[in-house]
């Protein structure tokens, strides 16, 4: 087990060149890898799948790119950790980092991302198949199998924020995502798969797509719901929670909806199916909105 710092010394950004790294030796098994003070980016030896790394931290100071158009850098890790950046200045970070973390359970920290390379793209995708994979996003443009096709899984997604409650963190969770929990503390987040439990207490979320979800909590921020898959139970209290069902013609169901305080929920009865009445501890006010 060593540390494995990337200092980039050969010109061809190759992982898999010993010159590459400090002390010079390709990462293994077990090693603890850094990426930090650099614009050297990895431009090959991506296909690292053999490899369980205990730590893979790519700092805010590192600028180069991980990944290119075509290729993740595929390496699984126990720990990932991207854009720290713990002392002076703003270091703008790297506009594309592209991990796939195979099959070994990793918990995944993203503190921070460059501005993203190719428009119309985050600026980090990571993929990854274990059922326990976690991830905490705290501010930067995140995908999760962003890209047409592909598959992830996670069993929590956190999206926090560092100053700017609704816009530090840019998450976009592709309709090949197989997820329990996404918790939501601001930040704007584009969900296009099904999930068991959504929690919402700050920021922005649109749903996307077909894919169906057991439970909403929204307890603050603003839920718009595009998704043709059913809600189950929609719960909107403890706060100023807004769902919003009126940007999409598209027919969908919530079985049951439980409105409190300080709550409010708009839809369009024609193409929205309540299947249980509005439950409520309190008086509910029902307003039409002029077309």
């Amino acid at each position: 087990m060593a540390t494995k710092t990337w200092v980039g010394t050969s010109t061809t950004g190759d992982w898999s060149v010993a010159a590459n790294w400090s002390p010079a030796a390709v990462p293994e098994n077990g090693d603890d890898v850094v990426l930090e003070n650099s614009s050297q980016s990895v431009t090959a030896g991506f296909a690292q799948s053999a490899v369980t790394l205990a730590s893979l931290k790519i700092a805010q100071s590192f600028l180069g790119q991980v990944g290119d158009d075509d290729n993740y850098l595929a390496i699984s890790a126990t720990v990932l950790d991207i854009g720290h950046n713990y002392g002076p200045g703003t270091p703008a970070g790297s506009g594309r980092i592209k991990i796939d973390l195979g099959s070994v359970q990793s918990a995944g920290t993203i503190y921070n991302s460059g501005q993203a390379v190719t428009a119309g793209m985050p600026a980090i995708l990571i993929k990854g198949t274990h059922a326990s994979n976690t991830l905490d996003h705290r501010k930067g443009s995140v995908g999760i199998a962003f890209l047409t096709g592909e598959t992830a899984t996670f069993t929590t997604i956190n999206v926090g924020y560092v100053n700017q409650v609704s816009s530090d963190a840019d998450l976009y969770i592709g309709s090949g995502v197989t997820l329990a929990t996404l918790a939501m503390d601001g930040g704007d987040t584009v969900q296009r798969c099904a999930a068991t439990t959504v929690t919402q207490k700050a920021g922005s979320l649109i749903t996307e797509g077909s894919g169906a979800i057991t439970t909403v909590n929204c307890r603050g921020g603003t839920m718009v719901s595009n998704s043709t898959g059913t809600i189950t139970t929609l719960n909107i209290a403890d706060g100023t929670g807004h769902v919003d069902f009126t940007k999409s013609r598209n027919a969908r169901t919530v079985t049951t909806v439980k409105l409190e305080a300080g709550g409010s929920l708009s839809l369009d009865p024609d193409v929205v199916t309540l299947t249980n009445k509005v439950d409520s501890d309190l008086p509910v006010k029902l307003t039409a909105i002029a077309a």
